[in-house]
């Protein structure tokens, strides 16, 4: 379900935190790390993550979470 979609305050939606449009969720879930331009990594992952009101997940390898600007502190050597 799209984050647009009427039905969305009552169903998961699986999109883009870009097509939130500044909207907070419950629960953000981050996929994906890699292939991002390293100059927008840091404010696109804070964007992504202040999205979320109750809960925030990464799924992701440690080596994709050390080479995360923002995440890069969160896990140990």
């Amino acid at each position: 379900m799209a984050a647009g979609d009427p039905e969305m305050t009552t169903s998961v939606v699986a999109d883009t935190f870009l097509r939130f449009k500044g909207l907070e969720r419950p629960a953000v879930i981050v996929t994906d790390l890699g292939g991002q331009a390293r100059q927008q990594a840091g404010v696109r992952m804070h964007i992504a993550l202040t999205r979320a009101f109750d809960a925030a997940r990464i799924v992701a390898t440690r080596e994709a979470i050390r080479e995360d600007p923002v995440l890069a502190g969160l896990v140990g050597s």
